[in-house]
């Protein structure tokens, strides 16, 4: 987070009369759900809220005095368990997004949200809070279990049993062996990942040549039964230690099956496939006009009516006003590429972009991508303001968002802006925003008092 002048505000860990001062909601009284965690993943240092399943869930940041956690205020005919349950899936929803464990320690709760003391003041991996722009909410049964023991895997310090928790994703990816056999033998030669080239290599020195055949015996069996050959012995180091080095093949395959079988898609390759830049539009556009755009063959008309107004913003910053609820302006098509731009309707300030379909991308041009028409008026001098401002904070690393105004649904967003081959003159920012404040000042000024020019 920055303040007015676009400095970065430091992350600190507050106390728990300052963490609920922040936020009085927690101190009302009610049917209170508390999980304390031990978290693996940076965990926020301001409390946050937001709806999962139905219910309103407050991440409990990590305080001086107590433990953090999640907690909500059970509702309705829904048992403690049941709302403990939804918790749970809120907890595994997170540590898959952040790919580390989350380990619960403590349930409590009662007519607060209190959670239990932690003698700990240091060692903590902190952020300020989650970005919870998108978060995914499995309904289907099984994708629910398979993130639950991907959140356990990760959190078990036990190389065996965290071995068998990812190999429970397998099975619940392919409960018929011969499926999850030709499965894993046209997955292994294409996983990546920490460790897995490491972990092949080892298994090959072994002289394996069926490398899951071996993780099923070698590793599955021998950890979970004790009446054959071979078996894990707690005392041996040797088979700890090669379990270590085959634990990350048997993640990423973990990992895959999840991605495969149940369509959730892993924040690495989010990232690398870049879903998440035009997840939105594309649903907007629907299926068969998305298939026409990328044949080249789109009728323009039809994309005229379909596009909604839209607004156009950055993650943790304040909303501009010329980028608010600003409408379809004009749209062309070119090499499979729709160029797109919106506008407000006085036509002073304009904002184009390309929806790259065939790649994956939003393609937008900080420099070129914004046009403004000043007519000398106080809204003109408004929209220059707001748009030094958006230059700023998008120069600083900032995340463009889009969105739907009519229904409130994310369209797009990419990953923070890195300036590349030049430095950001803040003090040189902060002073364009100023003059630009000075002029508005002046310009109402003016329109409020004519006689003064007469």
């Amino acid at each position: 987070m920055r303040d007015a002048m676009g400095m970065p505000i430091p992350i600190e860990i507050a106390d728990r009369q300052a963490m609920t001062a922040s936020a009085p909601e927690l101190l009302q009284h009610g049917q209170w759900v508390c999980l304390n965690i031990e978290p693996n993943c940076p965990w926020p240092t301001r409390p946050q809220n937001l709806e999962f399943a139905g219910q309103k869930i407050w991440i409990i940041p990590i305080t001086k005095e107590d433990h953090p956690g999640v907690a909500t205020q059970r509702l309705g005919e829904l048992s403690q368990e049941d709302t403990e349950a939804i918790l749970y899936r809120l907890l595994s929803v997170i540590s898959w997004r952040e790919e580390q464990g989350i380990t619960v320690v403590y349930r409590t709760g009662g007519n607060l949200p209190r959670m239990v003391g932690l003698n700990k003041t240091s060692g903590f991996t902190i952020r300020e809070v989650f970005d919870f722009t998108e978060i995914i909410c499995p309904e289907d049964k099984n994708s629910r279990i398979a993130l639950a023991l991907m959140r356990e895997a990760r959190s078990l310090n036990h190389q065996g049993y965290a071995f068998l928790s990812y190999w429970r994703v397998l099975e619940l990816a392919f409960p018929k062996s011969n499926a999850r056999i030709a499965w894993m033998k046209s997955a292994i030669p294409t996983l990546t990942g920490h460790g897995v080239q490491e972990a092949l290599a080892s298994i090959s020195a072994l002289n394996v040549t069926d490398v899951g055949h071996h993780l099923f015996e070698s590793g599955r069996c021998a950890i979970a039964h004790a009446t054959s050959h071979p078996i894990i012995s707690p005392d041996d180091p040797r088979d700890a230690a090669r379990l270590q080095r085959e634990l990350p093949l048997v993640r990423e395959l973990a990992i895959r099956a999840i991605e495969d079988r149940f369509g959730i898609f892993s924040r690495r390759t989010e990232s690398r496939q870049h879903l998440y830049e035009l997840r939105g539009w594309k649903k907007v556009l629907g299926e068969t006009l998305t298939a026409e755009i990328k044949t080249g063959s789109a009728p323009l008309s039809q994309l005229m009516f379909n596009l909604p107004n839209i607004h156009v913003r950055l993650r943790g910053s304040l909303p501009y006003v010329p980028f608010e609820n600003i409408k379809l302006k004009h749209i062309e098509q070119h090499e499979r590429e729709l160029l797109v731009a919106y506008g407000t309707d006085n036509g002073l300030v304009e904002i184009r972009f390309r929806l790259a379909l065939m790649e994956e991308r939003l393609k937008f041009d900080l420099f070129n991508g914004i046009y403004q028409y000043d007519d000398g008026s106080v809204t003109a001098s408004e929209y220059k303001l707001e748009t030094l401002r958006f230059f700023r904070d998008y120069m600083l690393n900032g995340e463009l968002q889009m969105w739907n105004a009519e229904t409130g649904e994310l369209l797009s967003r990419l990953s923070a802006y890195l300036p590349m081959n030049m430095s950001v003159d803040l003090n040189g920012c902060n002073e364009s925003i100023a003059v630009a404040k000075a002029e508005l000042q002046k310009r109402r000024i003016t329109k409020a008092s004519p006689e003064i020019n007469s």
